[in-house]
């Protein structure tokens, strides 16, 4: 449609590769029926199937140093299994995932591992997880033909034009062996097809962009003199950030895309300017279309210059949910999905059913244990295969997998929303450490979700951002909100009181809490205009991945008071209710 950016390769492959991208769905389909064929073979008999993967990996594992120290040559039935390992948490594995980082090898899986997925994590270190060339190629390397296979049975002409997607690099650095650690997405895209590359606007290397500013100035110059019909992200706040960023610098990116240049002023890598730059050509005629629609509508907006834009592929869930309503007034009723259960640990589901927004546990690709949401880290508490929980009800989740990670508990709570054969259809609530408790109230990530919601409802006073920080000092919790709209002392202490009762209503141990003044009532402290931007760049600044970042609304960590605090509205009072 648009004459801007070059074909990736001019020559005979370069030729071939276009060929097969204008037929990616078709070609896809070859391989993504017999996957969801197999697929669904092993959702007719999960117990099954999940016992022999169980074996499988306590096999390959069984003459590494964990799997003689747990026997596992000796296990021969999933009580064995439990009785033989107690549920760990990444900190227990931290030690001997630091040896193999050392040069350790055959310490928690054979050999050594391809890379290490590092993840921002809830703490102060990042986590490094490994990625085993058995599990990459058992689990990993195939994965994306069946879920792009699902995802275009459902959304037909999602490749009908060029796909947009913020993916890390798949090298970010070296463990003292020199072993890469980095995004597993990122491992991914370099190892796809070429010709699948050819769906995507920008250069390859594009990816390797260090300063994220730049990355997406990049990525949207590329997209907007392009036909995008698909947008693949983790996050729904990236994708409104992306629309936000393409209307404040529309001068820049319609003069860019007229005169076929990449602006002069941007901190790229000379070898990575000089790939995009030879993609790139002058296109008068799309930058006179760019400048029309805002002539027409007084901003750049998605839903226009992208009118064939088929789907939004996101995370919807979890804290996730809050931001989805932001997309309506850039994107208008585009489809959106859930990215499904999808961690930094694991590829937990692959089958996506968008009547729901739920997914197919992937029950071929590791072993999974629940404990109910209610039974906490009670050590009496039962443990059930995936064929043994019960649609409607909570867990935790506990996986077991090739790369190393055995009963680990990944700290996060699912919902079972129906089933796939006998597979369990999940959807992700939260972190199961987004739960406080200052006086044994025992307040959730969900709950504050909730009384917030209902809080803009009650009061009118609109919220972005926010992070509740639970105070043991001052027996309290500390909201601290971002106003899109200017708000004053009494708007806000209206806003924290509605907050307050509404805690009160869903949670009866708060409400016996605060009428006996043992919790103090909250009090809302504002933050600056731009505190998610700024609190992206402080946890990118920590290590944290863009494309993987994550945070608690509910937390009572001191990291998360000191960057809470770096971003508070300096010249405002905190409010809080009046007293009850």
């Amino acid at each position: 449609m648009y004459r801007g950016v070059k074909p990736p390769n001019q020559g005979m492959r370069g030729l071939v590769d276009r060929m097969l991208a204008s037929q990616l769905e078709r070609i896809l389909a070859i391989p993504g029926r017999r996957f969801y064929r197999q697929f669904e073979t092993a959702c007719q008999d999960v117990k099954a199937t999940q016992l022999s993967v169980m074996r499988e990996i306590l096999d390959y594992a069984a003459d590494t140093e964990i799997g003689r120290q747990h026997g596992f040559a000796a296990i021969r039935s999933y009580r064995d299994f439990q009785d033989a390992l107690p549920i760990r948490d990444y900190e227990d594995f931290r030690p001997w995932v630091d040896r193999h980082a050392n040069g350790e090898e055959n310490v928690l899986f054979p050999g050594k591992p391809l890379m290490y997925n590092r993840s921002s994590g809830t703490t102060a270190q990042p986590k490094l997880l490994p990625v085993t060339p058995h599990a990459f190629e058992r689990t990993i390397q195939n994965r994306s033909k069946l879920w792009l296979y699902n995802l275009m049975r459902h959304h037909p002409g999602i490749y009908a034009g060029k796909a947009l997607a913020l993916v890390s690099p798949a090298v970010e650095g070296h463990t003292p062996d020199g072993t890469p650690y980095g995004s597993l997405s990122g491992l991914v895209y370099s190892n796809i097809p070429s010709f699948m590359k050819s769906v995507y606007p920008e250069p390859e290397d594009t990816i390797l962009i260090r300063d994220y500013l730049t990355k997406l100035y990049t990525l949207l110059r590329f997209s907007l003199g392009c036909d995008i019909t698909c947008i693949f992200t983790g996050n729904p706040a990236t994708v409104v950030n992306m629309a936000t960023r393409a209307d404040a610098w529309k001068e820049l990116i319609i003069r860019d895309i007229h005169d076929g240049t990449l602006r002069a002023d941007l901190h790229l890598d000379p070898g990575i300017r000089q790939q995009c730059e030879a993609r790139l050509q002058p296109d008068p005629e799309r930058a006179a279309q760019l400048e029309a629609l805002v002539e027409e509508h007084g901003r750049l907006r998605p839903v226009h210059y992208w009118p064939r834009l088929a789907l939004i592929h996101t995370w919807k869930h979890g804290n996730c949910r809050l931001v989805l309503p932001q997309l309506e007034p850039w994107f208008g009723d585009v489809p959106t999905v859930d990215f499904g259960y999808i961690a930094s640990e694991l590829t937990a589901t692959d089958v996506i059913l968008p009547h729901n927004d739920g997914s197919v546990l992937q029950v071929s690709n590791a072993f999974y244990e629940f404990s109910r949401e209610e039974d906490g880290d009670n050590p009496d508490r039962r443990f059930y295969m995936a064929h043994e929980v019960e649609v409607g009800e909570s867990y935790f989740i506990h996986i077991t997998t090739f790369s190393g990670l055995y009963r680990y508990d990944m700290n996060d709570v699912v919902e079972v929303m129906e089933r796939f054969g006998q597979a369990p259809v999940l959807r992700f609530l939260y972190k199961g450490k987004g739960i406080t408790s200052l006086q044994g109230e025992k307040l959730s990530e969900a709950q504050l979700i909730d009384a917030m919601g209902r809080a803009e409802r009650d009061t009118g006073t609109a919220f972005g951002f926010f992070v509740g920080w639970a105070d043991p000092e001052a027996s309290r919790y500390d909201l601290y909100v971002e106003f899109p709209f200017p708000t004053d002392h009494q708007d806000r202490a209206r806003f924290a009181g509605a907050v307050d009762k509404s805690l009160a209503e869903v949670n009866v141990e708060y409400e016996a809490k605060r009428s006996s003044s043992r919790l103090k009532p909250p009090r809302v402290i504002p933050l600056v205009s731009d505190a998610f931007d700024r609190y992206r760049d402080l946890r990118l600044a920590e290590g944290a991945l863009s494309g993987q970042l994550k945070w608690l609304h509910l937390s009572g960590t001191a990291a998360d008071r000191r960057r809470m605090a770096q971003l508070a509205a300096r010249d405002l009072e905190p409010a809080e209710p009046p007293r009850r």
